[in-house]
């Protein structure tokens, strides 16, 4: 039989006073104490079953850092104790007594001095907590929306992108209801106290807590599933996952290892959130410098062979491609190295795709384009923007005269609904955004071609039904 359980994740806000008191003196007449209180699992020990009050209140002068109890925090107990309630368990600033006197008299008695407490303790961990939390949500959520504006096909294409949004949104909303509520209780509160009635509760929307883990656990889910096929992505991401993992518990362990030593508040805050910082800085230079290495690990595609340059190693890679230059022109040359990058998403799938020679034969023609398919049509207008935005950029620091920019050309070769060539400083080069009903596509061919209404045909036909 066991002698301790937990309570995972109760999820009771401590302004909901009645209801957690009553829990605890419904677990009492079980024969359970209450033994530790912790954000994630509240512990218990088993006990003979009694009848027992409980009474949870708020010290603000304590501190999570703390080693042993401040002077001040042991005079408030010891006040406690000589009218008959015993400390249960305690959590920073949060003190839960006990007391199997019926006729004890209540720890606080003074709503204004109760009041005051409280609102102490909320301004020194829960508000300033809770607007950083927003200020973060926030930021993310509005990063995203402005990346989407002006870089709409890279960000509506990323899995990444899209749930770093769905993650921070609900997270956000659950912050502001928190926070509105927060406020109306301080109102009603303040009343109460200076009527001299006793202090209202703040009750717990527990199913609220709920939902918002279950939905950061079920976006976090359907990232990793998204990557599932970029082993690249995928490592890093669960790689990344791991690493906040260790960074939480070792700073927790460093804390908690601290209060075991009797280290004072200062050194304990000092250390642990040094580590904290040099745990972030380190796990970024660490990615940092994996990505710039090109750890073969990270990649989604094989390396077929290398191959030296002047002093530098190249790499040759063999992905398919939907169009080939072999496809356009009569070639004889056959080292190439043709690329493939797609990144997907339930709104947009857009694929960079790249055929070059050798670094040693750089004579040869090279081809590059894009292929955006856009799942939801009410994207099409602001994916094509972007498309010609990119060209236009920095035309409004040139004279007319030099400006780069997209012109209506003939679609029928293309069998498209719209087709635009660029010209640049006047003159056109063979850049083509080709416009069918639920793709676009941007078509760089090489600058010596001479682009003929045979090409534009066989490129249009190879396309329309690429990936």
């Amino acid at each position: 039989m066991k002698n301790t359980k937990r309570e995972w994740m109760p999820l009771y806000g401590y302004l909901d006073r009645t209801a957690i008191t009553a829990h605890l003196s419904d677990m009492a007449a079980k024969g359970w104490m209450l033994e530790k209180i912790g954000g994630w699992s509240w512990r218990y020990r088993r006990t003979e079953p009694k009848k027992l009050r409980f009474s949870l209140t708020f010290f603000p002068a304590a501190s999570q850092f703390d080693a042993v109890p401040s002077e001040g925090l042991e005079t408030y107990r010891d006040y406690c104790a000589a009218a008959g309630w015993v400390l249960a368990a305690d959590s920073a600033q949060v003190q839960i007594f006990y007391t199997e006197d019926e006729q004890a008299v209540p720890i606080e008695t003074d709503p204004a001095a109760e009041y005051a407490n409280i609102r102490r303790c909320m301004k020194k961990s829960f508000l300033g907590s809770y607007w950083a939390l927003l200020a973060l949500s926030l930021f993310q959520i509005l990063f995203q929306f402005y990346r989407i504006w002006t870089d709409p096909v890279d960000t509506l294409s990323s899995t990444a992108s899209l749930s770093t949004i769905l993650n921070w949104l609900p997270l956000g909303l659950l912050i502001i209801a928190e926070l509105t509520r927060y406020y109306r209780w301080q109102r009603k509160a303040k009343a109460a106290a200076e009527s001299g009635a006793p202090l209202p509760d703040l009750r717990s929307v527990r199913w609220l807590g709920i939902l918002v883990m279950v939905w950061s656990c079920f976006i976090v889910l359907w990232l990793l599933a998204s990557y599932w096929n970029s082993r690249g992505m995928f490592l890093l991401m669960v790689g990344m996952l791991l690493y906040m993992g260790l960074m939480i518990f070792l700073s927790l362990a460093a804390k908690d290892a601290l209060k075991r030593l009797k280290a004072p508040r200062w050194a304990n805050i000092a250390v642990t959130y040094g580590l904290i910082i040099a745990l972030t800085v380190g796990g970024m230079a660490g990615m940092t410098a994996l990505i710039f290495r090109n750890s073969g690990w990270l990649e989604d595609r094989p390396t077929v062979e290398t191959y030296e340059y002047r002093g530098m190693t190249w790499s040759v890679y063999h992905d398919d491609i939907p169009l080939r230059i072999e496809d356009l022109v009569e070639t004889d040359y056959t080292q190439w190295s043709t690329q493939a990058r797609v990144d997907s998403s339930f709104l947009l799938t857009h694929g960079t795709y790249t055929q070059r020679a050798r670094m040693d034969a750089l004579d040869q023609p090279d081809l590059e384009y894009e292929l955006v398919t856009v799942k939801s049509g009410f994207l099409y207008n602001l994916c094509k923007k972007d498309f010609i935005s990119w060209v236009e950029w920095g035309n409004d620091q040139l004279p007319q005269e030099d400006w780069d920019e997209y012109r209506p050309v003939n679609a029928a070769p293309w069998d498209a609904d719209e087709v635009y060539q660029r010209y640049s400083a006047g003159e056109a080069i063979n850049q083509f955004l080709v416009c069918w009903p639920d793709r676009i596509a941007e078509v760089q061919f090489d600058w010596d071609w001479t682009i003929t209404e045979n090409m534009m045909s066989t490129a249009a036909e190879a396309l329309k039904g690429g990936r």
